[in-house]
């Protein structure tokens, strides 16, 4: 052999060592699990870190020991593998595959994405099997979550009897599940449209606020994309009519361009037309009992004058007290009726425009019938608005009378109003008994009423904030209150004035 051969063989032999131990090297500091596995006994050749810790054993228990007489119970569910990737000599892929190993004496459970890839040596002489071995337990864990979770969003969707839809504003498709197809009285399946489908669905009397709503919705600042509204439906198909709950949300780009409107249905005719028929006997009750008691108001009334003329104490007061419980009848029957129009749509406004400042002292007298409460009235400039000054002033009064229904007696109420803006903001404070974070954010729902030892034996249907709240917003205003547990309360509402800042 030359000097140059023998130069060229140990190169050669170098080379092979560097690249044994490069590979030694990946093996060893692999992420995935590797193990090598020759002869009958499927002893181990190869075995890193990551193998290890999946099976719980150390490098020195498995390296040149037969792999079953380590982990045997990997033996029933692995060796039928391994002999048949070697009979085939074709590599054998399993995901997500189900394994378990013992942990301090404790059986544990995970999943394992393997690859069993034969392989011979150069020499021809010897042949086995290299395993790849990836942990997967978690993200199997994560998707089988997510999987419960989804599957018991889809029985609660179907016990509820929701429907969904979801509109792609960019690609301009809209997709409607079964049930939101049945609400719009369509059977098949084909594609629907936001036009064709959606807008000639609405009933004609809902179609122009609702699309209105949905035009603004469209808009971040005026929405921020939040969607909860009640529509009429007419079945393409079947002709019914249906009323329909939708909640949703739009979805927007980071330039506040709309992307994405989701949401569901739900049909609530039955609620509705229940609610219609309430409605319809509370009117009824309420129109009949108005009569009788006109007639009892004037023959009190009437009382009173003749018997002012007298000298009986005792006469006078109890026909006194009698017209201040009339009149609070009277305030309790005509809240039931206008309850009843709100339902049926049949209330309307008579806008003039008229002094604010003067309406608040109206009302405040009218109060003062009923109540020995010293009321404070704080006024600023004179504000005109145009509004309807009979169902303001309801406002008014409903707001003081449940000042002073919540404040313990000898409290004073005070009313302010002021400009704020392009508004008047009317404001009238308590210093009562407050109102919880959690009663606040529902007083102005229709029934409610706030529930505590305080509050327990006052009177009430709890109609009244309900109906300030749908006037106020009639008039395009807005009504909120903020409290404080046992110090008081503010409730404030805003009417556009009829001479805003022309800038």
């Amino acid at each position: 052999m030359t000097c140059t051969e023998t130069t060229q063989k140990i190169k050669l032999i170098d080379n092979l060592v560097t690249s044994e131990q490069r590979f030694q090297t990946l093996v060893r500091e692999a992420t995935v699990g590797i193990i090598a596995l020759t002869g009958n006994d499927w002893k181990v050749e190869i075995v890193n870190a990551a193998y290890t810790r999946l099976v719980h054993r150390r490098v020195d228990q498995l390296l040149n020991h037969p792999l079953f007489e380590i982990i045997p119970e990997a033996e029933p569910h692995f060796r039928p593998i391994l002999e048949k990737v070697m009979s085939s000599g074709e590599p054998f892929y399993l995901y997500e595959h189900p394994y378990f190993f013992y942990e301090d004496g404790v059986k544990k459970d995970g999943y394992l994405n393997l690859v069993y890839q034969p392989y011979q040596e150069l020499n021809g002489t010897e042949k086995g099997i290299m395993v790849l071995c990836q942990d997967v337990t978690e993200q199997v864990g994560a998707r089988m979550v997510i999987e419960a979770a989804l599957e018991q969003m889809r029985l609660s969707k179907e016990a509820a009897k929701l429907g969904t839809f979801d509109l792609d504003l960019l690609k301009g498709t809209m997709e409607w599940d079964k049930r939101c197809r049945t609400l719009f009285g369509i059977s098949h399946d084909d594609e629907v449209t936001y036009e064709k489908d959606f807008v000639t669905g609405l009933h004609s009397d809902d179609r122009d606020r609702i699309l209105d709503i949905i035009d603004k919705l469209f808009v971040r600042s005026l929405s921020n994309g939040d969607y909860d509204v009640e529509y009429r439906t007419v079945g393409v198909e079947d002709q019914q009519l249906r009323w329909i709950r939708a909640k949703g949300k739009v979805y927007f780009d980071r330039q506040d361009n709309p992307t994405r409107f989701i949401g569901s249905v739900l049909d609530i005719t039955q609620e509705k037309l229940e609610e219609f028929r309430k409605n319809d006997f509370v009117g009824i009750v309420s129109h009949e009992l108005k009569t009788p008691l006109t007639s009892l108001s004037s023959i009190l009334q009437l009382a009173e004058i003749r018997l002012g003329k007298q000298q009986d104490e005792f006469m006078a007061e109890a026909i006194h007290k009698a017209l201040r419980q009339v009149r609070k009848m009277n305030n309790m029957i005509t809240g039931f009726l206008n309850l009843s129009r709100f339902q049926s749509g049949k209330i309307h406004l008579d806008t003039i425009c008229f002094s604010l400042g003067e309406l608040i002292t109206e009302a405040i007298e009218q109060v003062k019938f009923t109540t020995d409460t010293e009321i404070i009235y704080v006024p600023g400039i004179d504000l005109l608005v145009s509004a309807d000054k009979d169902k303001i002033e309801s406002v008014i009064i409903n707001l003081l009378t449940n000042a002073i229904k919540y404040s313990p007696r000898g409290k004073k109420i005070t009313i302010t109003a002021q400009r704020k803006g392009n508004d008047a903001m009317i404001c009238v404070i308590d210093k009562g008994f407050g109102i919880s974070k959690d009663d606040l954010d529902n007083i102005f729902e229709r029934y409610y009423r706030v529930e505590n030892y305080r509050t327990k034996h006052i009177p009430g249907f709890g109609i009244g904030l309900y109906l300030s709240a749908e006037i106020v917003k009639m008039h395009l205003g807005k009504i909120w209150a903020s409290s404080e547990k046992e110090v008081g309360s503010t409730f404030y509402f805003t009417l556009p004035l009829s001479n805003p800042d022309p800038a």
